[in-house]
């Protein structure tokens, strides 16, 4: 997995930013949500799979439907892993463990993919929903800028 080099595209513990509740989410966005397995919790992850596709991660590549997605050149030295040495079982977007979302479900991954916890890992979803999925409905809202700290001040969309 790469160290992501360019700090300008991700969000920090410490970052406070803005977020828009009325924007759509689209791929590679940044948005908050509810976390499906305790809706008292939120976090914060990157979009990779919208309602409807189904997300394989291979090689540190993300697939959708079969095709490779060629993320923006801001996040382009972001690899993600489907494998690792503590993890026992499969995760969610593997080869062996495709993630088929259904028409109103979200896959988010986080940026520092061998920490992050999340739509690979997630053991229970929302009821209804898959548990490795994101409902529409847990969705908070779109992180636009970063404001604070202003060494960090950025729009993301």
């Amino acid at each position: 997995i790469t160290p992501v080099t360019d700090h300008n595209n991700v969000l920090f513990d410490t970052d406070h930013f803005l977020v828009a509740k009325f924007l759509k989410p689209r791929r590679w966005d940044i948005v908050v949500f509810r976390f499906p397995e305790d809706p008292s919790i939120y976090h914060v992850k990157r979009v990779v799979g919208l309602p409807g596709e189904e997300i394989i991660i291979k090689d540190g590549q993300i697939m959708v439907n079969n095709k490779i997605l060629i993320p923006p050149d801001a996040i382009r030295g972001i690899k993600y892993s489907s494998q690792f040495s503590w993890k026992t079982t499969d995760i969610w977007g593997s080869p062996d463990r495709p993630a088929k979302l259904a028409y109103d479900e979200y896959f988010v991954l986080g940026d520092f993919s061998e920490q992050s916890e999340d739509s690979r890992f997630w053991q229970h979803g929302a009821p209804g929903h898959n548990s490795f999925a994101v409902p529409e409905s847990y969705l908070d809202g779109v992180v636009t800028h970063i404001y604070y700290p202003l060494s960090r001040l950025r729009t993301f969309r």
